[in-house]
């Protein structure tokens, strides 16, 4: 059976994904990584089987200053549409806000970084647990958007249809998230952020907070429907995945 392929949408030139990798590794999945803010063109919905829109510096309500995210906006529109299954993570969960009827703005409770209790609306979800976070900005989900986990500052994820959003960051690995504070580090600290506290959460080994959460979504994600989506009026409607509870 061949490898199954994943499209990845950055909004950095080198993501730190390792979870996001392991995951895709250990389900035969391969990855194709495009970044529209360096001028790569969109995959084409047509052969796209599954999409992680990932996180960046970026706001998502800034297009002034990032036009290529009108684009992206209305592509995950057309992605949802098609029955597409997407995974927003961060700023992609704010994208995906913005596509479906819902709003990314600027948050109302500060910057979130470093290690959060999520809690879920079921206890038994993998999105329950200690996830890494690092966000000021937030979005407000469409309105019939499921609620699925909460932080005690923010919301954390919801799901509409075959599209599921996350705030915090299941992809990074702790040389990600190390990465991430040697990059940020002297800003964090001016805010009052005790850096070396978060890196000394970071797990020393054994599976990361998100892999969990990964595998069930990829795991998930139904066989391609064989109807041409583009053809949306005699597609099938696939299975939604509905296993992160």
């Amino acid at each position: 059976m061949s490898a199954r392929e994943l499209s990845v949408i950055t909004h950095v030139n080198k993501p730190s994904i390792g979870v996001l990798e392991e995951a895709a590794t250990a389900g035969d999945w391969t990855m194709s990584v495009v970044g529209p803010f360096r001028g790569d063109r969109l995959p084409d919905l047509d052969a796209v089987e599954a999409l992680v829109v990932l996180g960046g510096p970026q706001s998502a309500y800034d297009v002034e200053n990032h036009p290529y995210l009108v684009d992206e906006i209305a592509y995950l529109r057309d992605a949802h549409a098609r029955e597409i299954p997407v995974l927003g993570l961060c700023l992609g969960s704010q994208l995906l806000a913005d596509a479906l009827g819902g709003g990314s703005r600027p948050g109302d409770s500060g910057l979130e970084c470093g290690f959060i209790d999520v809690t879920a609306v079921d206890d038994e979800s993998p999105l329950h647990g200690r996830f890494f976070s690092f966000h000021s900005d937030s979005a407000d989900p469409p309105a019939d958007a499921e609620v699925l986990a909460r932080s005690d500052r923010y919301l954390q994820a919801w799901r509409l249809g075959t599209s599921t959003a996350i705030q915090f960051h299941p992809e990074l690995d702790g040389p990600g998230i190390e990465a991430l504070l040697a990059l940020e580090g002297p800003k964090l600290r001016q805010y009052g952020v005790d850096v070396d506290a978060i890196r000394d959460a970071i797990p020393a080994g054994g599976p990361q907070p998100g892999r969990r959460l990964l595998d069930v979504w990829l795991d998930d994600v139904p066989a391609r429907n064989p109807v041409h989506r583009s053809d949306s009026a005699s597609a099938q409607p696939h299975s939604h995945p509905r296993r992160i509870p």
